[in-house]
């Protein structure tokens, strides 16, 4: 299910995420409903102090809805957090500790930050229609709906394969399929064009999604995140990873393969983000992050503007002609406040 607000766009609600979200979570998306739900998750700084507290509190219920509601306050909470962090109880630090490592370490947009997010956005634009959402523009293709073929894309995005290579959407996951007759690419792209309507996407914006590849070929297949002419990307069970970026065009790399400090598990969806600013010379900064479980790859390194080229896509790719499929869930593209 695809979204976008920000942009004078418009999809039938069954292709609607942000009321699949709500349906998820049992609250009624009639504007009335969405005003007492955001009221219900406003927390008052004075009353901040009770809500942590009730994270240690003797009922679980009430641990577990102080702990939502936080969660639904999204990033703007952090800063609030940090002061709380070493609490005398332990189930306080605790719960405190997931929280802010979630909103933090690749995994901004949990989904209960995204349900307030889907809230905000109907009300403003049903009450300003046409106006620009202040809280900026927002991507999300859960791939919830089942789908034989990637051959003619899905929803927004295009798919692009090489040597008849295809993929499916089974389960609420993506999956680009490994061990064909021949080598080379496949990919799910945003295209500029289709989603802000300008030929290239913004100087600064950031990537999350999930992603992995199931088990064969280890180390002769890749997954990863194309951003323009570069892509981002490492081997599922391959000792450490190998972490890289290369040219999309001719494979050439630019940064060879680095360590992880882990080596992301088979079958195992990891959470990948990607902050991409452009600069003035028309090089990129891209902070890279990628999160399984406790363990946490970051990278931070600085792209020729002959290397990425024009940022007119952002993709999901796989690539290698032997190995297991790629596996690819709940991508989110963030371009920022307007």
């Amino acid at each position: 299910m695809i979204f976008l607000w920000g942009l004078a766009a418009y999809v039938h609600s069954h292709d609607d995420w942000r009321l699949q979200i709500l349906e998820e979570q049992g609250i009624s998306s009639k504007t009335p409903a969405l005003e007492k739900f955001l009221q219900s998750i406003a927390i008052p700084v004075q009353d901040l102090d009770l809500t942590i507290k009730q994270l240690g509190s003797e009922n679980f219920d009430e641990r577990e809805k102080a702990q939502k509601k936080l969660k639904l306050l999204g990033v703007k909470i952090l800063p609030l957090l940090g002061k709380f962090k070493n609490n005398d109880d332990p189930e306080v630090t605790e719960r405190l500790n997931v929280i802010i490592r979630q909103l933090e370490n690749g995994n901004r947009w949990v989904k209960n930050a995204l349900v307030r997010r889907a809230a905000t956005s109907l009300i403003h634009e049903r009450k300003k229609p046409g106006e620009i959402n202040p809280d900026g523009t927002l991507f999300v293709e859960f791939f919830s709906n089942p789908n034989a073929t990637l051959e003619n894309g899905y929803h927004k995005l295009v798919f692009s394969g090489d040597n008849g290579m295809d993929g499916f959407i089974a389960n609420g996951v993506a999956q680009m399929k490994g061990n064909r007759a021949g080598g080379g690419d496949q990919r799910l792209l945003l295209l500029s064009k289709n989603l802000t309507g300008k030929a290239v996407f913004p100087d600064n914006f950031r990537i999350e999604t999930k992603i992995g590849g199931k088990d064969g070929g280890v180390g002769a297949y890749h997954v990863g995140v194309s951003i323009g002419n570069v892509r981002a990307l490492f081997h599922p069970g391959y000792n450490n990873g190998g972490f890289r970026y290369e040219r999309v065009d001719n494979n050439k790399y630019i940064i060879d393969n680095t360590g992880m400090g882990f080596t992301p598990k088979c079958g195992e969806m990891l959470t990948m983000s990607i902050d991409v600013k452009r600069m003035n010379n028309g090089d990129a900064t891209m902070q890279v992050k990628i999160t399984s479980g406790k363990n946490v790859f970051r990278d931070t390194q600085k792209i020729k503007s002959e290397d990425i080229g024009k940022i007119a896509s952002i993709g999901l790719g796989r690539s290698g002609r032997t190995g297991g499929n790629a596996l690819f869930d709940d991508f989110i593209v963030d371009l920022g406040k307007p």
